[in-house]
């Protein structure tokens, strides 16, 4: 298990230097985009089209560092006034549902996918998939990281449930 939570980890922190470095490129390619259009007076064309793209990507990886980071906002007051058992079936079924969601858009996500290989960016003219792919890596992790904490909340005593750092 030692091995599994420090590959679960090391995922979470590749994730989380990608969006760092997605943002960073997105930041340098905005002004980059405004010096050029206004002080040298030349438009450039593919920044725009690169910071979408990245963007796109940031919120996908992004969610998947906060669904494990338990960042996502949720309506706590409601589960900890339920009774132990309840809230114990309450918490799992959320988690459970959440995944399955997550799996259903994954699933969805590869088909749309697919469908886009032809398409190519106008800017970039690169195949539109590699845009669209964000959508099943990203639903990959969050369905992973949805299993992972199912597993937690499963084991876990009823008085840690609602812990933090569970």
């Amino acid at each position: 298990m030692t091995s599994l939570k420090k590959a679960l980890q090391l995922s979470e922190n590749l994730l989380t230097a990608l969006c760092v470095g997605a943002f960073a490129i997105m930041f340098v390619l905005g002004i980059a985009t405004v010096v050029f259009r206004f002080i040298i007076e030349s438009s450039l064309a593919f920044p725009d089209e690169v910071i979408r793209y990245l963007f796109v990507w940031m919120i996908f990886l992004g969610s998947a560092v906060a669904f494990r980071r338990k960042m996502h906002a949720s309506i706590g007051i409601l589960v900890a006034n339920l009774p132990v058992t309840v809230r114990r079936y309450a918490i799992l079924g959320s988690t459970l549902a959440s995944g399955i969601f997550f799996g259903l858009i994954l699933w969805s996500g590869y088909l749309l996918t697919a469908r886009t290989v032809p398409q190519i960016s106008p800017a970039l003219e690169i195949s539109m998939a590699w845009v669209y792919a964000a959508i099943p890596v990203g639903m990959a992790f969050l369905v992973i990281y949805a299993l992972e904490l199912f597993y937690l909340q499963w084991i876990a005593p009823d008085k840690d449930l609602l812990a933090e750092d569970l």
